[in-house]
């Protein structure tokens, strides 16, 4: 916090700007680039890309993005977020959505109405685990945050089948966008560092989605960390999970988790404000 502060005179005083930052280059001139799969010294996967000072973090799989993926993320939006809003919005009780949810996390993610994405069909009822669960990464090729949070994770709620934890795994190894997100909100959500470890931790991450949210461009990526924002604060209002929570960042080193030179480099090239907190916009 004190470094970020004394950043932020120094180079308010040199009129330092965002576009003096090394950032990602490849997309100002072409639509593709050459691109070497290899592993790095921790045994991660990263891609070392032509003409980029820095190798990419792990390596996105195109079928899976576009693909499973993607159908995953559109029905956890849908059910968990989109659906707990809308019945808080119409009277619903906290607790009444709070159960709903918990009932699809025990249950599964499941497709909600037949529909087809990249030419494959999901029909209604489908159990997207039985599609996906063979796709996660062995832990020690995710790339370090991830792997990370899978450590923590296991340690503090171990999972025999393909659960949440795997779930969220998933996600963040193959799409850098919330894997990136997540690294930069470390900058504001570190419970366990001197500066924060006796503040609450729910607290901290509200502040810190707040944080999230001013550093968004595009106004619908601002409305879903407001409702990302919204309900997991309603999720973390049930005592178990609350607790769990509690262990889960209590355990997770955050370190591990955050922007690394190489993850800044490529955020900066996306429609976010990755130096928000020491340049101005």
């Amino acid at each position: 916090m004190i470094q970020r502060l004394i950043l932020r005179w120094w180079y308010g005083l040199i009129h330092k700007s965002p576009l003096d930052f090394e950032m990602v280059q490849y997309w100002k001139h072409k639509e593709a680039v050459l691109a070497k799969l290899t592993k790095a010294e921790d045994g991660s996967i990263v891609m070392q890309m032509e003409g980029e000072k820095y190798p990419f973090p792990t390596f996105p799989r195109g079928h899976l993005l576009f693909g499973p993926l993607s159908k995953l993320k559109h029905e956890i939006k849908d059910q968990i977020f989109n659906d707990s809003w809308w019945a808080l919005e119409r009277g619903d009780s906290r607790d009444k959505v709070r159960e709903r949810i918990k009932q699809i996390l025990r249950e599964g993610v499941k497709v909600r109405d037949t529909s087809s994405i990249a030419g494959q069909e999901y029909k209604a009822g489908e159990d997207l685990t039985e599609i996906l669960k063979y796709e996660v990464l062995p832990r020690e090729s995710m790339t370090p945050s991830v792997r990370e949070i899978h450590r923590a994770w296991t340690r503090v709620a171990p999972e025999r089948t393909f659960g949440i934890r795997d779930y969220l795994c998933l996600i963040l190894q193959e799409d850098d966008g919330y894997r990136f997100r997540l690294s930069w909100l470390v900058k504001y959500f570190n419970p366990n560092s001197w500066f924060w470890r006796w503040f609450d931790p729910v607290e901290l991450m509200s502040k810190a989605l707040t944080m999230v949210e001013h550093a968004e461009v595009i106004t619908d990526m601002k409305e879903r960390v407001r409702l990302f924002k919204r309900i997991l604060l309603l999720i973390l209002e049930d005592k178990k999970i609350h607790d769990l929570f509690i262990k889960l960042v209590r355990e997770i080193d955050w370190k591990k988790v955050a922007l690394t030179k190489a993850d800044a480099y490529y955020l900066r090239g996306k429609y976010f404000k990755a130096d928000m907190d020491v340049v101005e916009y």
